[in-house]
């Protein structure tokens, strides 16, 4: 029968998933507000990303609740301590999501697939990320984080190949964008490895 430690884990694991499907849904929501330039669907963007902050703090908060009232053994201690990082990564990649829907310029038409692609693929790993989480399989994590380092190095070759009439800074705008979506999703990608202890303790 699993211990109050072990069931109050498992809690905190879903509240992790909530987030995290919180900050994927941020993202795919700035992708949108920067693809068709949608200031409304930014401002959606900032309340869901200020709602990630307030939820990860909580969740910060139940894991050290966690140590403090319980005696955890040593597997348990570092199951805490995955749930404390987990919980930092989740509220910075609401952040990067953040940052998607508050870049600057326009998206040129002809770079709107591979950006489209990019958002999609670190979306996805969010999500896997958040099935481990819920104590699911989080299918294709490995996939969506390595074409989501693929499709951001095409944007970039595509961005460093192009006369830009705008100068340069146009440019320069797209391949740091494309840069937050490669950072969100290593962190998705992060989150997905640190799941496996982090299960065990709260199996």
């Amino acid at each position: 029968m699993p211990t109050a430690f072990e069931k109050e884990l498992v809690t905190l694991a879903h509240r992790l998933a909530d987030l995290c499907a919180l900050v994927a849904s941020a993202l795919e929501e700035a992708t949108r507000s920067v693809l068709e330039s949608d200031h409304t669907l930014g401002g959606r963007v900032r309340e869901q990303v200020a709602v990630a902050a307030a939820l990860g703090a909580a969740c910060e908060d139940q894991a050290c609740a966690l140590l403090a009232l319980h005696a955890p053994r040593e597997a348990e201690v570092k199951a805490v301590v995955a749930a404390v990082h987990t919980a930092a990564d989740l509220t910075r990649m609401g952040g990067l999501a953040r940052e998607v829907a508050e870049a600057p310029g326009r998206v040129p038409p002809d770079a709107r697939c591979a950006l489209t692609r990019l958002g999609a693929h670190a979306v996805a790993a969010a999500r896997a990320s958040g099935e481990l989480l819920a104590g699911g399989e989080g299918a294709g994590l490995g996939d969506a984080v390595i074409l989501a380092g693929a499709a951001e190095r095409e944007l970039r070759q595509w961005a460093d190949s192009r006369e830009w009439p705008r100068g340069a800074g146009a440019a320069v705008d797209l391949a740091l964008l494309g840069a937050v979506y490669s950072r969100f999703a290593a962190a998705a990608g992060r989150v997905g490895l640190r799941m496996t202890g982090f299960a065990t303790a709260g199996a």
